[in-house]
């Protein structure tokens, strides 16, 4: 009888990607909900993470939308207990800025009454990590909608370093990521809008702070492990300031332009975000 011959097994199937490279933690700091109508209030969580004014919400402005409360909590059976970011096209405007007619914004960040620890200095190494889920039914527009920044505060700030954002594109609406050494900038990914509409999504990023900086950009489908973006770059100018005290902040939320009107719908959009943490770190050797 021919011998039996044994079939190799099958090789193991393969995980999203992760970060190969190895830190210590220096710093970590989180933000999570911790429900509807128990514990804190959700804006006093954002405030113990970001400092005493993280908040850019419409109805934190009497002159925007005050009497309906733009980040709320909810929980659910993939992530729990989240926070809900909700827009209006024909109502909110961006901040109190009446002028900027042509933008409107929810968002929450760090900023320069943050404490340190959420802070990125030149030539540091923070990593953030966070979930969010796009609600099905949100459009984007020919312009962008912006769900996560990196913004410098110091030296020419006025453009976002990193973003991930949505838009239409070719005439196919998109997810993709931004860099912008200064003015311009230069597409490190995209993917199809269906691709993450109405999905829990996973990011990670590693960025170091240097005008020859490194980035680590992974975000991941939670319900399969689909890779939305895969992104290992070097050597990309992620530094705008021009004095120890500049440092670079990020930004979550939904911020987008209203130009491109017809593109976006008048029902309330919404972004649910869940497990924020910034961390520094320091690479192993």
């Amino acid at each position: 009888m021919p011998p039996v011959v044994t079939p190799p097994p099958p090789p193991p199937a393969a995980g999203p990607p992760v970060d190969e490279k190895s830190f210590t933690v220096l710093t970590e700091r989180t933000l999570d909900a911790d429900g509807d109508m128990i514990g804190l209030h959700a804006y006093d969580l954002i405030r113990d993470f970001g400092g005493p004014n993280p908040i850019e919400a419409p109805d934190l402005y009497p002159i925007n939308h005050p009497d309906v409360q733009h980040i709320y909590e909810d929980t659910d059976a993939t992530v729990g207990n989240h926070f809900v970011f909700i827009i209006h096209r024909d109502i909110d405007i961006d901040r109190d800025v009446v002028e900027n007619d042509d933008r409107q914004r929810n968002e929450i960040k760090t900023y320069d009454k943050s404490e340190e620890a959420v802070k990125g200095f030149e030539n540091e190494t923070l990593i953030y990590r966070w979930k969010f889920r796009i609600n099905a039914d949100m459009k984007v527009s020919t312009r962008f909608s912006h769900f996560f920044q990196l913004k410098a505060v110091g030296g020419p700030d006025s453009q976002p370093i990193l973003t991930i954002t949505g838009n239409e594109r070719g005439g196919e609406d998109g997810i993709e990521v931004r860099h912008s050494p200064l003015q311009d900038f230069s597409i490190l990914g995209r993917t199809d809008w269906s691709m993450v509409t109405g999905e829990w999504l996973e990011a990670y990023c590693r960025a170091t702070f240097s005008e020859s900086g490194d980035l680590r950009l992974i975000v991941t489908r939670m319900r399969d492990d689909a890779v939305i973006f895969d992104i290992d770059e070097s050597g990309l100018d992620l530094w705008r300031g021009e004095d120890p005290s500049h440092f670079v902040r990020p930004k979550w939320g939904i911020y987008r332009s209203i130009l491109d009107w017809d593109n976006l719908r008048p029902d309330e959009e919404n972004v649910r975000f869940a497990n924020f943490s910034v961390s520094e770190v320091m690479p192993v050797n």
